[in-house]
């Protein structure tokens, strides 16, 4: 039936007081959560409707996939509202922690002195260059003693077997090779210190710093100011690696919480969320759910959307 011009000109101020009265009546924020909620209703009905349309593929459950039970759905409920309990508090004990690490970061540069630092650094590396000097000096004097005991013994091999210090020698080299025999790595690395000491060779730091000394002198040490400044700055940077582990969890409970192992609670979390996702996205729904497990799924859906929303 066609609507007469006149019709509207009286039926359209009414609509508008209309409209006005009940949207003066009802909050804004009310009228927002409303639609929000039909929208949402909608949405999940379009996801009952495709579930209840497509075929169910049952999962296969084993020690890493799980069946989604009540009593494991409350576990797994109950451990994320702890867990985001606990998110508010390790948020404020970051932003505690990480004001404390930017002050001693700060007395850090306050402790510096340039001037003392850099000329730590040269005469450490003058150091350093004549200490490695040094160190290849007594690998290549070992090296000789070696070559020299080695051209005597295929000169006269008989005279070589009689002189106590070939015997010493052959009897450690002996001792070695039994010990590499029997997989016996402690008993080898002591036949292999005694050898290194019988040719000469300095292998350890402290040794070599003490063959260093006469032409060296001993090693740099550090200044007070340069002390002071790395200290307050290692403690800074442990104070900011601690801040933010505690921002560092995720979204889903560890497996200890929920009665299982973290690669259990991983698929647990994946598969509530793939659910909960297809439901809420108007997206297609992977059917790897039991129709137990999707039943308990659709009456639990409030508990979920507060959980992982």
């Amino acid at each position: 039936m066609r609507v007469l011009p006149s019709f509207r000109r009286i039926m359209l101020p009414a609509v508008v007081v209309c409209v006005s009265l009940v949207s003066q009546s009802v909050p804004a924020g009310a009228q927002l959560g409303a639609l929000r909620r039909a929208a949402e209703r909608r949405v999940e009905q379009k996801g009952e409707d495709r579930m209840n349309a497509a075929m169910l593929v049952d999962p296969t459950f084993d020690n890493t996939t799980l069946e989604i039970t009540a009593e494991r759905l409350d576990r797994f409920v109950g451990a994320v509202q702890t867990m985001k309990a606990e998110r508010v508090q390790n948020r404020q004990r970051y932003e505690t922690m990480t004001k404390e690490s930017d002050a001693l970061q700060e007395a850090a540069q306050k402790a510096a002195n340039d001037n003392e630092r850099n000329n730590y650094e040269r005469t450490s590396q003058r150091y350093s260059d004549c200490r490695d000097a040094v160190e290849q000096a007594l690998t290549e004097s070992s090296e000789r003693q070696m070559q020299a005991m080695t051209e005597k013994m295929q000169r006269d091999p008989i005279g070589a077997q009689n002189d106590p210090k070939v015997k010493v020698l052959m009897a450690a080299m002996q001792e070695m090779a039994t010990a590499e025999q029997r997989g016996d790595k402690a008993a080898s690395a002591r036949a292999q210190a005694k050898l290194q000491a019988l040719m000469g060779v300095v292998t350890d730091s402290a040794a070599i710093d003490r063959s260093a000394v006469a032409k060296c002198g001993t090693r740099p040490g550090k200044p007070r100011s340069m002390l002071v400044s790395d200290s307050l700055s290692a403690r800074a940077a442990a104070m900011r690696t601690a801040a933010n582990a505690l921002l560092a969890d995720g979204d889903c409970p560890k497996g200890a919480t929920l009665g299982m192992t973290d690669v259990q609670a991983a698929m647990f979390c994946e598969r509530l969320r793939s659910w909960l996702g297809g439901m809420r996205q108007d997206a297609p729904i992977t059917r790897t759910f039991t129709k137990a497990e999707y039943d308990l799924l659709l009456a639990r859906r409030s508990d979920l959307r507060k959980a992982l929303g």
